[in-house]
């Protein structure tokens, strides 16, 4: 066991020991003891084995328990601040204003609520020894309360700082009502990462992170939101996740989910170098939302749900592909792909009220068994030669299923997006 575990196991274990003094500790403290036993376990153990133990720190408001000191190791020697944390654990409420500097890990404890008022920086240093990347673990509850004027930033404290100089911020277990408000957070290899916890985060901004938003087993509402710049924006598994009015922009790939509900409206995913949007096996309503400029737009496998009055436009590759996924298409719009407009196999697709123009592959392509339900809609053309032309299906590889396309529209739908 290395000298911070046994520091903070002897805390924890035997009441009487307390710098040297026969004084009790109180209930909180040794359940505070206990979480920076657990955190202290998730760094190697080079890290363990150097430096001072880790602080327990009541509040932070009064100044008990801040850590000074100097980041000038860090190019930033001219940032100072009123409150600073060295691998330190919060137990009690506190408020953050002006800049924050974290050194190392700080956890929120279950207990504890930490409130961030409008034009708060909290920058991060990585620890005095070790080679672990800093970040914030909240297990109580963040309520972060930016204004469009006065943003609250997230981001590490070096003047050029390597992507992904700090971990970002850990929601864990946190099932209270977290709240961020126009927040941005920069360069974190993870930006915001829910596990097993709530999150309502509005008029926020991610960039630079190795992945902008991480949900596992979370329940998630994000409105107003841009993340860009990212490896994977938004990476989804087991949780519900509902997302409005949001900017997903020049990620390498924009939102992949799993095994979980998504309701989108009104979202823009546009210039991923793969996919705009990638699902398996997950419960979909899009409503109003743009998927183009991507490698991809949509690729769906698996699932059920509907997507209407959405675009799929302009994409390098397939506008939407379904794979095994059973979908309603309305009012789409489907179009001017360098590639197949909407590429099905299998899954028992509906497509109706729907426009596809200037694909420069098959309009549609049937590359399953099944047949693919698409009348009532607008193929660019009114003659049957022209849309025969731009179809996939059994009319041209028997193996395939047919496309049943009769009736269809005359003309452009009015409601099309």
């Amino acid at each position: 066991m290395t000298d911070i575990f046994k520091a903070l196991y002897t805390m924890y274990s035997d009441p009487r020991r307390r710098c040297g003094q026969a004084t009790p500790l109180s209930g909180a403290i040794r359940k505070a003891a206990l979480v920076a036993i657990l955190v202290c376990s998730m760094f190697s153990p080079l890290s363990l084995q150097a430096g001072p133990p880790p602080a327990v720190v009541p509040s932070a408001s009064s100044g008990a328990g801040a850590v000074p000191f100097r980041s000038d190791e860090s190019g930033v020697d001219t940032l100072r601040s009123e409150t600073a944390y060295e691998n330190a654990t919060l137990t009690e409420d506190t408020t953050w204003r002006g800049t924050v500097l974290i050194r190392g890990f700080l956890v929120i404890a279950p207990q504890a609520t930490v409130r961030i008022e409008p034009g708060t920086t909290v920058r991060f240093l990585k620890p005095s020894a070790g080679l672990q990347v800093p970040r914030l673990v909240v297990m109580g509850r963040i309520q972060a309360n930016g204004i469009p004027e006065r943003p609250i930033l997230f981001a590490p404290a070096a003047q050029a700082p390597e992507k992904g100089g700090w971990g970002g911020i850990l929601l864990l277990s946190s099932e209270k009502r977290n709240h961020l408000e126009h927040v941005r957070i920069e360069g974190a290899g993870t930006g915001l990462e829910a596990r097993f916890s709530n999150l309502t985060m509005k008029g926020g901004a991610i960039s630079g992170a190795g992945t902008g938003l991480l949900l596992q087993d979370s329940t998630v509402t994000l409105s107003g939101m841009r993340v860009s710049g990212c490896g994977t924006a938004l990476e989804v598994h087991d949780s519900e996740l509902d997302l409005r009015e949001s900017t997903l922009a020049d990620n390498r790939q924009g939102l992949a989910a799993y095994r979980s509900g998504l309701a989108l409206s009104s979202v823009s995913v546009t210039g991923s170098e793969r996919e705009g949007i990638t699902t398996e096996d997950c419960r979909l309503k899009f409503t109003a939302c743009d998927f183009s400029g991507n490698a991809i737009g949509a690729s769906l496998q698996g699932g059920e749900g509907r997507v209407s009055t959405t675009r799929f436009v302009r994409n390098r590759e397939v506008g939407l592909r379904l794979i095994d996924a059973r979908l309603k298409v309305q009012r789409c719009l489907i179009a001017d792909n360098a590639g197949d407009g909407l590429r099905v196999r299998d899954g028992r697709v509906t497509v109706w009220e729907s426009a596809f123009t200037g694909n420069a592959g098959y309009h549609l392509a049937n590359a399953g068994s099944e047949e693919v339900s698409a009348v009532l809609n607008w193929w660019g053309s009114f003659r049957e030669a022209a849309i025969s032309a731009k179809i996939f299906d059994a009319a041209l590889e028997p193996r395939s299923g047919r496309v049943m396309n009769f009736p269809w529209l005359s003309e452009t739908p009015a409601a099309l997006p």
